[in-house]
C-alpha cells in the first residue's frame, strides 16, 4: 500500500501546483467522497472529509504538506463566516421566544460539564493546571458547519433540529467568550506568576472580545439593512461585501471573526422582514462552500497527532462526549424538553472541527504561554478533532434521523402549525378579547409589517360578526382576509378553562386556530379550513392538544403520525396529480 502511495505522489503532484488547480482538485475529492459516502449510507460531510485526507498530507498528498494548507485558510474562514451568519439567523426571537428555557439550559449545563469533565479528566491523566484549564475551554466548542450541512443535506425540520441548531450557535458563544477569559488567566500566569491579581484584565480583555463583536456585529448589520432596504442595493453583492468587511475589521480588532459574523446573523435575524431575507441570498453557494470547508478540514487532518499524543487524545475526546452527553441530558431535565429531543441531543453536539483550530491559533499566537504547552495543547486538540470529525458526523445524522426530523423540511398544507406559532396558557374574558390576543400573538411571532394589528384584528371581527367561526367539539377558526402577504399565517391558542364562542353545539372553546389570509390565497384557504376542522374533529389530536403544558408538548403531537394524514406535504399531492 505504501509503494502505490508513493507512486501516486511521485507521479502525480506538481510542484508548485498552480491555485486553480489546487481548488479544483479540492473540490473534486470532496464531491467524490460525498459520492462515496451517499453510496455506502453515509453523512455527505463525512465523505468529504475522508475525500480531503485522501489527498491531504496524510494520503497521497496532492496539495503538498500541512504548511501549504495555510494558503487555503481565507477560503475556510469565509466558508465558516457564512455558516455563522446562517446560524446566527436561527437565533431570532420569533422563532425561539416559547423555547428558550430549554435552549438556553441545554446549552449552558452541555458547555459547563465538558468542561469540567475534560479539565477533570485531564488532571487525573497528568496534565498541569493551565494546560488543563485551555484544553476545557476549547473542548466546549461544537463544529456549527457540520451540524449546518447535515440539515440540509437530510432535509430536517422541527423541534430537535431548531434546538440543536440555537445550542449549537450558544454554545460557540459561551466557548469562546470562555477561551478568551482562561487563555487570559494563563498568560497572567506565566507573566506574574499569580493569576488571580490579573482578574480585572481578565474580564476587561474577555468583555472587549464578546462586547466588540455585538457592537460591530449589530452596526454593519444596521448598514446593510438600510443599504438593502432603502437605497435597494443588490443584496447577494451587500451581503458578501458585508461578511468580507467583518473578517477583515475583526482581524484588524483582534476580535473573533466567527463570533462577529454570528452577532451579525442574529440581527438580521431578529430585524426587518426585508433584513431577514438577506440571510437566504447566499444559498447558491453554500453547497460549494460546504464541500471546500470540509474537504479541507480532511486535508488538514494530523492523523500523525492522533499517534503521537495517544491516550491523552483518547482521555480528552472521551472526557469530552461524555461531558456533551450528561450536560445535555441534565439541561434537557432543567429546561423541561420532551424526552424526545432530550435522548437524541445527548449524541447531537459530538462534532468539532473549524473553531477548535481556530481558538489553536490564537493561543498559538500568545507569546506569553510557553511553546511546549502550545505543542502540548495543539497536538491534543488536533488529534481530538480529527477523531470527532470521523464519528461526530455519523452521531449528528443518527440523531436528526431517530428523532424523525429528516424530511420534514417540505412544504405542508398548514405551514404555521410549528411550536413558534403556540400559546398555550390564553385565558381570556371573552371571544373578543381572545381574538385580539392572538391577532397581537400573530403579528409579533410572524413579524407581519404589510398591516397592523388593528386592521387585522378588525378583518377577523368582521368575519366573526357575520357568523360565529366555532364549529363544536371545543373548536373555533376565527380567520380574516389581509390585502397582500407572502403566504397564509396563522396561530394556535389553548384555553384550558374554554371560553363562549357562541359555537352551535353549546360547549366553551378551548382550541383556537387564528388565521390571516392573503387575498390571492383564497383557494388554499379553504384547503386549510377544511384540513383543520378534521385534523381538530379528531378526538384522539384535540384532547392530547388541550392537555398540552408548553408549545413543546403541543408540537409533539402535531408532528405526530395522526396529524400527518391531515397536514401532507404538498409535494406529494403534486406527485399524485400528476400520475408518478
Amino acid at each position: 500500500m505504501d509503494s502505490v502511495i508513493s507512486f501516486f505522489k511521485s507521479t502525480v503532484v506538481v510542484d508548485p501546483l498552480s491555485p486553480f488547480l489546487a481548488v479544483a482538485i479540492l473540490v473534486l475529492a470532496g464531491y467524490f467522497g460525498g459520492w462515496v459516502a451517499k453510496w455506502i449510507k453515509l453523512p455527505h460531510v463525512t465523505g468529504n472529509i475522508l475525500g480531503g485526507v485522501l489527498i491531504g498530507p496524510a494520503g497521497l498528498g496532492w496539495l503538498g504538506g500541512y504548511e501549504q494548507m495555510k494558503a487555503f485558510e481565507p477560503l475556510s474562514t469565509f466558508a465558516m463566516s457564512l455558516v455563522a451568519v446562517s446560524i446566527g439567523g436561527h437565533l431570532s426571537y420569533r422563532r425561539i421566544h416559547n423555547s428558550l428555557r430549554r435552549i438556553v439550559s441545554l446549552s449552558f449545563f452541555e458547555v459547563v460539564l465538558t468542561v469540567g469533565c475534560v479539565m477533570g479528566a485531564m488532571r487525573l491523566a497528568g496534565m498541569d493546571w493551565p494546560t488543563t484549564f485551555l484544553l476545557g475551554a476549547i473542548s466546549a466548542s461544537t463544529a456549527p458547519a457540520t451540524s449546518i450541512a447535515l440539515i440540509r443535506e437530510m432535509r430536517a425540520k422541527g423541534p430537535f433540529v431548531k434546538t440543536l441548531i440555537s445550542a449549537v450557535a450558544l454554545n460557540n458563544i459561551f466557548c469562546i467568550t470562555l477561551f478568551v477569559l482562561m487563555r487570559t488567566f494563563v498568560s497572567a500566569y506565566f507573566e506574574s506568576g499569580i493569576a488571580v491579581e490579573r482578574v480585572g484584565e481578565a474580564l476587561l480583555l474577555t468583555g472587549y472580545h464578546f462586547f466588540g463583536a455585538l457592537g460591530l456585529g449589530l452596526l454593519l448589520g444596521y448598514v446593510i439593512r438600510l443599504l438593502v432596504s432603502r437605497l435597494h442595493h443588490h443584496e447577494f453583492s451587500i451581503i458578501l461585501l458585508a461578511i468580507l468587511l467583518l473578517n477583515g475589521v475583526a482581524e484588524l480588532l483582534t476580535l473573533s471573526p466567527l463570533l462577529v459574523n454570528l452577532f451579525f446573523g442574529v440581527y438580521l435575524g431578529n430585524s426587518t422582514e426585508v433584513a431577514e431575507r438577506q440571510l437566504t441570498t447566499l444559498v447558491p453557494l453554500e453547497p460549494i462552500l460546504y464541500i471546500c470547508f470540509f474537504t479541507l478540514a480532511g486535508v488538514s487532518l494530523h492523523l500523525d497527532a492522533v499517534a503521537a499524543v495517544g491516550v491523552m487524545a483518547l482521555v480528552y475526546t472521551g472526557s469530552r462526549m461524555v461531558g456533551k452527553t450528561v450536560g445535555s441530558w441534565l439541561g434537557g431535565i432543567v429546561g423541561r424538553s420532551s424526552l424526545r429531543i432530550r435522548r437524541q441531543m445527548t449524541y447531537a453536539l459530538y462534532p468539532q472541527s473549524g473553531i477548535a483550530i481556530g481558538l489553536v491559533i490564537l493561543m498559538s499566537n500568545d507569546g506569553s504561554i510557553p511553546e511546549d504547552m502550545k505543542h502540548a495543547v495543539s497536538a491534543i486538540v488536533l488529534a481530538g478533532v480529527t477523531l470527532a470529525e470521523i464519528v461526530g458526523p455519523l452521531c449528528t445524522k443518527a440523531a436528526v434521523k431517530n428523532a424523525k426530523e429528516d424530511e420534514q423540511d417540505r412544504e405542508r398544507l398548514v405551514e404555521f402549525l410549528s411550536e413558534e406559532f403556540v400559546k398555550v396558557d390564553l385565558k381570556a374574558d371573552d371571544k373578543w378579547d381572545a381574538i385580539r390576543q392572538l391577532s397581537g400573538f400573530l403579528m409579533r411571532t410572524h413579524r407581519v409589517e404589510h398591516l397592523s394589528e388593528e386592521e387585522l384584528y378588525a378583518s377577523v371581527c368582521l368575519r366573526e360578526k357575520e357568523m360565529s367561526t366555532a364549529i363544536g367539539e371545543g373548536i373555533a377558526i376565527p380567520h380574516g382576509h389581509v390585502e397582500k402577504g407572502p403566504a397564509i399565517q396563522g396561530v394556535m391558542g389553548i384555553c384550558r378553562d374554554g371560553v363562549d364562542f357562541e359555537a352551535p353545539d353549546g360547549e366553551p372553546v378551548k382550541l383556537i386556530l387564528l388565521i390571516a389570509t392573503p387575498q390571492d390565497k383564497r383557494d388554499m384557504h379553504l384547503k386549510v379550513l377544511a384540513s383543520l376542522s378534521r385534523m381538530m374533529s379528531n378526538p384522539k389530536i384535540r384532547n392530547r392538544l388541550i392537555a398540552a403544558l408548553s408549545p413543546e408538548d403541543a408540537m409533539e403531537v402535531i408532528e405526530s403520525e395522526e396529524v400527518r394524514d391531515y397536514n401532507y406535504f404538498l409535494e406529494e399531492t403534486e406527485e399524485v396529480a400528476a400520475g408518478r
